[in-house]
């Protein structure tokens, strides 16, 4: 029994580490990262009578391993865009998943419009066999694409990841694990294309999942993502210094050449 709870022990030990490694330093604009606790037991003895000795084990769950689902929304009515940002969404009839209710599945950047919205869904009309359907979508899976609008363009400039591991998401949050399409390694440099308060839009190569060449090989698709400002070196700062030098250079060599000349 001892040797079953050092195992049980040693595969928290490599969750919690797992977990550590998912990216601290991503930040999110609008919500929090989503993360929760879930109390477990394992059993670790007997008693005198045969009764299970127990210990209480709290294992932390990320949000997509949560389940959404809603038995009795209360929802909000909207009219609101929003973008799918995971790989392949879902798309049901009602607000709980189950095996019987998908009726659609669109892929990553599809928008859609949002008639109203709950605390884990979104309600849409989708077209189901031709015909015009209330459904949902959630959270997890999509999210308004007016938060896009926020980016300021700027002339592509070298980045640099000063993290040990970046996660590089398909939408500017870390609310849910959904949007991560990659990582990139301390000291890669990428393309930035355009910036926020938190979040910076790079480019970024990914693998299609659907799409070969001709000689059947998957296609290389060139994508704009997203990293968090906390987790990588800009040109400005560098940029800024140097200026603020040479400025502190022309005014010290001015200020030498007028005391020259102010002496002859």
């Amino acid at each position: 029994m001892k040797k079953l709870f050092a195992l049980l022990l040693a595969g928290l030990l490599v969750a919690s580490f797992a977990a550590c490694n998912n990216n601290p330093a991503d930040t999110d604009e609008s919500t929090d990262n989503g993360d929760t606790t879930t109390d477990n037991y394992i059993v670790i003895g007997t008693d005198e009578s045969g009764n299970d000795i127990t210990e209480t084990v709290t294992e932390p769950t990320s949000e997509t391993e949560n389940d959404p689902s809603e038995t009795d929304p209360v929802f909000t009515d909207i009219e609101k865009t929003i973008v799918v940002f995971a790989s392949v969404a879902t798309v049901r009839t009602s607000t709980v998943i189950a095996d019987n209710n998908a009726v659609g599945w669109p892929t990553e950047g599809r928008e859609l419009v949002a008639t109203g919205e709950s605390e884990k869904w979104y309600r849409i009309e989708y077209e189901v066999n031709g015909e015009t359907t209330t459904c949902y979508i959630a959270k997890t899976v999509a999210a308004d694409i007016s938060v896009l609008d926020a980016f300021t363009e700027c002339e592509p400039e070298e980045i640099e990841v000063i993290v040990d591991a970046l996660n590089v998401r398909s939408y500017p949050s870390a609310a849910s694990d959904n949007s991560i399409r990659g990582s990139l390694t301390k000291g890669t440099k990428v393309t930035r294309v355009a910036v926020s308060e938190s979040w910076s839009r790079i480019v970024y190569e990914v693998v299609s999942e659907t799409e070969t060449d001709e000689e059947g090989n998957a296609v290389v698709e060139t994508k704009y993502y997203y990293v968090s400002n906390d987790c990588i070196k800009a040109p400005e700062a560098e940029t800024t210094e140097t200026a603020e030098e040479t400025t502190v250079a022309e005014e010290t060599t001015a200020a030498e050449e007028t005391t020259a000349a102010e002496e002859n």
